[in-house]
């Protein structure tokens, strides 16, 4: 090789810069049909081969609701019947909680996983990288509206009574999806570069799940422990939904602007985390 030519070296070199917020989510919006359709493929994919398929959707929160039901009527209950009027309440209760914790959780869940799991659209295409997170939010969406229709039976057997401010739900699990995006963005951009943490998640969903008023009602923590609530991201949006359906009430303003707060915030953290490090995506997966 002449002394004169010189061989050219590609290294590559992370860009700190942040990518354009405004271009990348028109880009974004643009491939909301393909996040949808990916979406479709994945929920059928998830069930293929069981017997129930789809109904895991549902059977996996229920199930999860009848054994806290036992433990906490019977074991911790002193021995209390399941199927009196108090007991059908407590399954109630525990059905709204799980069933609407499913979707942010099984977003967080899925979602954290990705950018890993998505490598040949990341290195095949040229979609925003966002779009698969997005996917799996709009799986757990998906999923999400059979869930409801059981709980309407629930509803009834617990002897709550239907009123229009169970209307605020359809605002209530916006906040929430929105909120678990912005979560879903953070756990998908870390599990990246450290990929403990998809080991790590599923016990943080758990013990996120006793921290939040959904196997008990919100007005249950102890006296002065009210705080533990608004420091919570989805404490006071489960309260919130706990008040339109048992309560018979809107939710208060303070719990709507908490979860509001929290919802912005996590959106703001995500969204500029995610665009921050994808252009390193392709060269760690």
């Amino acid at each position: 090789m002449p002394k004169s030519e010189k061989i050219k070296v590609q290294v590559y070199e992370s860009d700190l810069r942040m990518t354009p917020v405004i271009p990348y989510l028109k880009d974004t919006l643009l491939h909301i049909r393909f996040a949808y359709e990916k979406s479709k493929l994945d929920i059928v994919g998830a069930n293929k081969n069981t017997w129930f398929g789809r109904l895991w959707n549902i059977l996996n929160p229920l199930l999860l609701s009848i054994v806290y039901w036992f433990l906490v009527v019977v074991l911790f209950g002193g021995g209390k019947s399941m199927f009196d009027e108090e007991g059908l309440k407590v399954l109630t209760h525990m059905v709204a909680g799980l069933f609407l914790y499913s979707l942010p959780g099984g977003a967080i869940a899925s979602g954290s996983l990705s950018i890993i799991q998505g490598g040949q659209f990341i290195l095949n295409t040229r979609i925003p990288r966002i779009i698969l997170p997005i996917s799996a939010l709009i799986t757990s969406i998906l999923v999400f509206p059979p869930s409801m229709l059981v709980y309407m039976g629930f509803h009834a057997l617990g002897g709550y009574s239907f009123t229009p401010y169970m209307l605020w739900g359809f605002p209530i699990i916006l906040i929430i999806s929105l909120n678990a995006l912005g979560l879903t963005l953070m756990a998908a951009t870390g599990t990246v570069y450290f990929r403990d943490i998809a080991s790590f998640l599923p016990y943080v969903i758990r013990i996120w799940l006793y921290l939040t008023p959904i196997i008990y009602l919100y007005d249950q923590y102890p006296p002065g422990m009210e705080w533990a609530l608004y420091i919570n991201p989805l404490g006071t949006l489960f309260a919130s939904w706990q008040q339109i359906l048992f309560k018979g009430t809107h939710p208060d303003l303070s719990f709507m602007l908490a979860g509001l707060g929290w919802t912005t915030f996590s959106l703001i953290v995500g969204v500029r985390l995610f665009l921050r490090k994808e252009r390193e995506f392709a060269v760690r997966i």
